[in-house]
């Protein structure tokens, strides 16, 4: 395990080593991170075993010394992100509150099951949501341009062409059930997010929308 002086938020603790949880290790060492994976499966760390940067390291994730043992203590973040929701619950109560550690994100599959996440004041992303939000926005027309943390919720956006004649109001565009408007991509490149809804929009503008998906 590497050795890390102090706490910071730069030195980053992914806790579990599936798809997402290697694509989030990688991410943040792309982002010069220091970067520890921690997971109960040899297997699943061997396909980090060629990423430099990224220290792995076996072990149940609610097992104390093994959290200690990946550098809990000197980490200001925490993604915790198993294919166990009640794993991740668990996990993510442990870091926040007997670490001390607030940036901490947990993953949650079963979009039942973030009302729980919620009552526990833990922040989570639900990729079932998002793939959701995603798919239903490509069969729709729509473009998912990603999505948002804020507070304990998830916000998605999409981009989608104006389809009302052009010299409408931006405060007439349809919207699809909960969404907001947050900004419009002009033709010519220009991005305006401070919106007041009584801009005029033309053919080939298109339109971001805001929704909040938990």
């Amino acid at each position: 395990m590497m050795k890390r002086e102090k706490r910071s938020k730069r030195n980053v603790l992914v806790i579990g080593c599936g798809l997402l949880g290697r694509k989030i290790a990688r991410e943040f060492v792309a982002r010069d991170y220091e970067v520890s994976v921690l997971d109960d499966s040899e297997e699943a760390l061997e396909q980090l075993a060629n990423d430099p940067g990224v220290v792995t390291l076996r072990g149940f994730p609610m097992d104390l010394s093994a959290l200690r043992a990946a550098g809990i203590e000197s980490c200001g973040t925490v993604a915790v992100v198993t294919s166990n929701d009640n794993l991740n619950i668990t996990v993510a109560q442990i870091v926040r509150d007997y670490f001390g550690i607030q940036n901490v994100v947990a993953r949650v599959s079963d979009p039942a099951r973030e009302s729980v996440f919620d009552g526990l004041g833990l922040r989570t992303v639900c990729p079932t949501n998002l793939a959701a939000d995603t798919i239903l926005g490509a069969l729709t027309g729509s473009s998912p341009v990603g999505g948002v943390s804020v507070g304990k919720h998830t916000v998605s956006f999409s981009l989608r062409p104006v389809s009302e004649p052009p010299g409408v109001t931006l405060i007439s565009v349809r919207s699809e059930p909960d969404e907001k408007v947050f900004g419009v991509l002009h033709t010519d490149g220009e991005l305006e997010l401070s919106v007041t809804g009584h801009e005029l929009l033309k053919a080939g503008d298109r339109v971001i929308f805001a929704k909040q998906i938990d």
